[in-house]
């Protein structure tokens, strides 16, 4: 396994994975409704100053799913991260290497103090991962999404430098 640039090849599996059921369960944001257009040209922006995005590949290169870091605030030292997967992906141990290396370039080639992000309350998988690489829960943002008509929290976690330097020692280096 292996991060590198996103590339126009992985459309395709990154709309699978963003038009399945799952993902309309899971995330806040409404995927179904992006075009391969939509995708494509987030694609052709890759990185910029604030926002760093990496396709998470096997050994023959296949997309396996996304982990960014968005809206890096240089001044304040922190970022937003993301991660989404094929469900194909799910327990290979990729989203574990993929955060591994995103928080490794986060805290040890950014300089930043802490990295944040925000979780439907009934995506129980993703919250049980957050927590296991070391994430913290925040606070709750009650009643904040209306999904199938019912009201569901937001629930927000970081991960601050000193927490993952200790984690670093003990989940990571298990890969």
């Amino acid at each position: 396994m292996k991060l590198r640039q996103l590339k126009i090849k992985d459309v395709d599996r990154m709309l699978t994975w963003m038009h399945s059921k799952e993902s309309k369960d899971i995330f806040a944001k409404d995927f179904n409704k992006y075009t391969k257009e939509d995708v494509t040209n987030f694609v052709k922006i890759k990185n910029t100053k604030n926002n760093i995005n990496y396709a998470c590949v096997n050994d023959d290169d296949e997309y396996l799913g996304t982990v960014s870091l968005k809206n890096i605030d240089y001044d304040n030292k922190n970022a937003e991260y993301a991660i989404s997967f094929m469900k194909e992906a799910q327990g290979t141990g990729a989203a574990l290497f993929a955060t591994k290396e995103i928080l490794k370039q986060a805290f040890e080639e950014l300089n930043l103090e802490k990295v944040y992000l925000d979780v439907l309350e009934t995506n129980k998988r993703a919250i049980s991962f957050y927590k296991k690489v070391g994430f913290i829960h925040e606070g709750t943002f009650r009643k904040h999404f209306i999904k199938n008509n019912e009201y569901i929290n937001l629930l927000y976690f970081s991960i601050l430098r000193e927490e993952y330097y200790k984690k670093r020692f003990s989940c990571f280096n298990s890969l």
